[in-house]
């Protein structure tokens, strides 16, 4: 019951790190191989998301570890590679090598020119990669 309850919250943080995260933060800071850990922490905080799992969000948004990702978040390489491959099977189709960038225009409708998105990753994409059974 509690992995059930967890995997929907993790679900909906991951839905929330690619609806609302990605768009605001090129907004934000311009459009970036990789964006730092304080600039996912304050948007993520400014949107005002569930930060339980801001570590799948540091691995969407970033690739290498930094001071920051050991200090702040305790997340190794090893670790952040992990997440990485988590989310490249669901939604990359096995690339680890996906990038900011990447993660930001699977987050985008096609023909988008600015603005809010209107939510081309659907939540039935989100449950199919955190809400099956591993």
């Amino acid at each position: 019951m509690f992995d059930l309850i967890r995997r929907h919250k993790l679900k909906k943080a991951f839905h929330s790190y690619l609806q609302q995260l990605g768009p605001e933060l090129p907004k934000r800071y311009g459009m970036t191989d990789q964006y730092t850990v304080m600039q996912i922490e304050a948007t993520a905080s400014a949107l005002k998301l569930n930060m339980q799992y801001l570590p799948y969000a540091i691995a969407l948004y970033r690739h290498e570890e930094s001071v920051n990702t050991r200090e702040r978040h305790n997340i190794s390489q090893a670790f952040l590679d992990v997440l990485r491959a988590e989310i490249a099977e669901a939604i990359f189709n096995g690339n680890t090598e996906f990038r900011a960038a990447d993660a930001i225009k699977i987050s985008m409708p096609n023909g988008w020119k600015g603005g809010r998105p209107n939510g081309h990753v659907t939540s039935q994409t989100v449950w199919h990669t955190f809400g099956s059974e591993r």
